[in-house]
């Protein structure tokens, strides 16, 4: 049976969308050009990838909201936001050649409030040959330190020169079959057990916050309902250092997660089921 996905191609102006829509498909269905503002209407394809059929959507150029008060800027803020809201997973584009700006990190925020499974391109990697290393470490570390409730893993590639249709799509199908599965309650829990061993929650006035059970309860998008005493007195360091300990050691990237922490100590009680 042939399951869709759709996947929305997202980014600011000029990053490389169109040519990276187009090499996914082998053909040039959506215009390129240098000049800013080329795509306006949402352009959609189709490409079958194993069991998969693919609805690729190649959106327009999202400027910072302060300079999108055009009508043609207007058509593609609303294009975006009704494709994204639609989608299954979205490919975040932006360009090797520049920093990270305002606009990016608006668009990446936007990315993740509608809770979407994500895979970063980096693109133009060769434009920066020669510091390309010093630009992965700037890339790779940004993601790091100001997202703490999901792992990104980006994608370097030049669209014109060394895209690999194969390798994307192949991306895509791990993260699909990732978004049906449950993770099983001893497997969670032995990581649990490491992460708690590791490091524990700082002693309060009230007492120390346990954690003693966690339960992966959706996957679509991914949430894990934590129980245990105090869960209320979390501090956010922890719960930064909680969620991306248990991202790496179950090694799930580009997905958003949330966590829930109630305190309950029968995670099979009434109170606690979905």
């Amino acid at each position: 049976m042939v399951e869709n996905i759709n996947i929305s191609i997202i980014g600011k102006p000029n990053v490389g969308k169109s040519t990276i829509f187009n090499k996914l498909l082998g053909s040039d269905i959506s215009k390129v050009s240098s000049e800013s503002g080329t795509t306006v209407f949402a352009i959609t394809s189709r490409e079958e990838y194993k069991d998969l059929q693919l609805n690729l959507i190649d959106l327009g150029g999202l400027k910072r909201k302060s300079k999108s008060h055009s009508k043609d800027q207007k058509i593609i803020t609303s294009e975006t936001l009704n494709n994204l809201k639609l989608s299954d997973l979205v490919f975040f584009v932006l360009d090797a050649s520049d920093e990270i700006t305002k606009n990016d990190k608006q668009l990446f925020k936007l990315i993740l409030n509608k809770l979407k499974n994500v895979i970063v391109l980096v693109n133009k990697v060769d434009l920066v040959k020669e510091k390309l290393k010093k630009k992965e470490d700037y890339f790779k570390f940004f993601f790091e330190k100001n997202y703490p409730n999901i792992l990104i893993k980006p994608i370097f590639i030049s669209a014109n020169k060394n895209i690999k249709k194969e390798f994307l799509l192949k991306k895509v199908y791990e993260i699909n079959y990732q978004s049906k599965q449950i993770i099983d309650n001893k497997k969670i829990n032995y990581v649990l057990n490491e992460i708690v061993q590791n490091y524990q929650p700082k002693y309060l006035k009230n007492g120390r916050p346990v954690i003693k059970f966690i339960k992966h309860v959706n996957s679509k998008p991914m949430i894990f309902k934590v129980f245990g005493n105090r869960m209320t007195s979390l501090s956010k360091e922890y719960k930064n250092y909680f969620i991306k300990s248990l991202l790496n050691k179950l090694n799930i990237f580009n997905r958003i997660v949330v966590i829930k922490y109630l305190n309950n100590n029968n995670p099979y009680s009434k109170k606690s089921k979905v």
